[in-house]
């Protein structure tokens, strides 16, 4: 079993009547719920059982009621954003899970255990199935009519057994050579195959006498048949500079070495007083021509 990323998934402020500031405050601050792990990569086989077990946690200083329930997951556009709905080709890989217990209530500091079991039919296609268990509090609705929930899950990466093609490739690697801060670059990686692969991205930025100003290093997990675009940012860096970006990714047993990327940093500020400087410059030529047109013997002497 191999965890692969971290992804700790938080959805606040559900509002089922009208938003309370002053309410909403209030419960953000006393409620911490935790799970873990926040991952699972588990190849099971068709037909079989696979058990395990996740922990709900009270980090806060409130106690609160809980459930616990499956859901399906995919991702939507290049940047991955979690969908929690079933695909309408695709099996509905909540109900392969049920649980020890769907929910209760947890102490302050307390931490409570959830068994698993996840059934795999056994007509399942060998490649890639996705889950999400959450673990959401549960208020009770207040006299306002708002309803304040968090709620955090771990995502299951699950691979049904037998031979499946896993294909991956760089899509692209770019970074703008004029930029303004902060330093972007952007790596897009392909999944053309029938199972996700985690990928181990590193990236650096250096400045022109070769000094390391930033640095990333990081795994992602790449769903198949679709591409994910991972962003590197320099969110520190100074308003004027040149830098180079550099970096390697590794996946599906291949290590790519990316392509040195050269980049000019220039703020807003700076691009404006730039050209305040260059427009002060151009009229200065344009008012010295119209003199020395106005007075060609003056400028003779």
């Amino acid at each position: 079993m191999k965890h692969h990323g971290r992804l700790r998934i938080i959805t606040s402020l559900v509002l089922l009547a009208t938003f309370s500031l002053s309410v909403g405050s209030a419960n953000a601050a006393s409620q911490a719920i935790t799970m873990t792990p926040t991952s699972n990569s588990p190849t099971v086989q068709p037909g079989s059982v696979y058990k395990g077990s996740l922990q709900v946690l009270d980090q806060g200083g409130t106690g609160f009621d809980f459930q616990v329930y499956s859901a399906p997951y995919r991702v939507r556009g290049e940047d991955y954003t979690p969908d929690f709905t079933v695909l309408p080709t695709a099996p509905n890989v909540k109900s392969w899970f049920t649980f020890s217990t769907t929910g209760g209530h947890i102490s302050p500091g307390q931490a409570i255990t959830v068994d698993y079991t996840i059934r795999m039919p056994a007509n399942t296609p060998p490649g890639g199935y996705y889950a999400t268990v959450f673990a959401q509090t549960q208020y009770p609705k207040s006299a306002s009519g708002v309803t304040l929930n968090e709620r955090v899950g771990e995502i299951f990466y699950l691979q049904a057994a037998g031979p499946v093609a896993k294909k991956g490739s760089v899509a692209s690697w770019q970074s703008s050579l004029l930029q303004k801060p902060p330093l972007t670059a952007i790596l897009r990686l392909e999944n053309s195959g029938g199972v996700h692969y985690p990928a181990t991205i590193q990236a650096n930025v250096r400045d022109v006498f070769g000094h390391s100003k930033y640095s990333l290093n990081t795994t992602k997990e790449i769903l198949p048949q679709t591409i994910r675009r991972v962003m590197i940012t320099w969110t520190k860096g100074p308003a004027l500079g040149i830098f180079k970006v550099t970096g390697n990714v590794s996946f599906l047993g291949q290590h790519k070495t990316l392509p040195t990327k050269w980049v000019f940093i220039m703020s807003q500020t700076v691009r404006l007083v730039l050209a305040s400087f260059i427009a002060v410059i151009v009229l200065l030529g344009i008012a010295r021509y119209i003199y020395r047109r106005r007075n060609p013997r003056k400028t003779k002497k």
